[in-house]
């Protein structure tokens, strides 16, 4: 067996589809230890929580890759229920204590959320048992985004940074193209091509695959 197929035996993934914006929330596990991370569970606390409920888990963290409410939007009931602290980079703090007006500017209601309990920097560390979530700092959709990489696993967890084709808006408060292009090429694209990425939103792909087919790295 492969050291890379049996560091994948470590883990397990699910990914739940949460909110009205249909956000990708992932609960990444070690399957010997059952701790886990919850990284954006962005609407339907329950679904989550049932999820987490039903793996039989220890969360250890619930992790944001940035502040708007989509997903943020269930953090507090899901600390509520299982006690796990609240973790996202400084700079998006407040925007994340800002869920529920822009929630409402965009139609969807969103509860207020606790503030965070840990804020994340570059290079910021999390373990959940044998597993380690490192801390990319990849603004330009927001100040404070985050991407969130699993080297043993080859998973990276990219919230709106970088999509499957396709890459974060860049027109609301805190985005910058020319921003979010240098932490892509810069931080996302050296880690290898056969990295899997996991985004806040669509299909996963590979840094291969968007390295060869997605049009704003080609031209960007």
């Amino acid at each position: 067996m492969s050291k890379k197929a049996a560091a994948r035996m470590r883990a397990g993934l699910k990914t739940i589809i949460v909110g009205a914006l249909e956000v990708n929330c992932y609960i990444l596990w070690d399957v010997e230890s059952r701790d886990a991370f919850v990284i954006d569970p962005g609407g339907d606390g329950p679904k989550v929580l049932k999820a987490v409920e039903k793996e039989r888990l220890i969360v250890r963290y619930i992790v944001n890759t940035h502040g708007h409410f989509d997903h943020v939007g269930s953090d507090g009931e899901v600390k509520a229920a299982l006690g796990a602290p609240i973790a996202i980079h400084g700079s998006d703090a407040e925007l994340m204590s800002e869920a529920h007006e822009h929630g409402v500017f965009f139609g969807v209601h969103a509860e207020p959320q606790p503030p965070p309990d840990i804020l994340l920097k570059h290079g910021s560390e999390l373990k959940a048992g044998s597993l380690t979530l490192r801390v990319m700092h990849t603004p330009g959709h927001t100040h404070g985004g985050v991407c969130l990489y699993e080297e043993a696993e080859g998973l990276l967890f990219t919230g709106d940074t970088l999509f499957a084709g396709s890459i974060g808006r860049t027109d609301l408060g805190g985005g910058s193209f020319d921003v979010i292009m240098n932490s892509i090429k810069k931080r996302l694209l050296p880690l290898g091509d056969e990295v899997v990425v996991l985004p806040g939103h669509g299909s996963e792909s590979t840094i291969g695959a968007e390295r060869r087919t997605n049009q704003y790295i080609l031209n960007g």
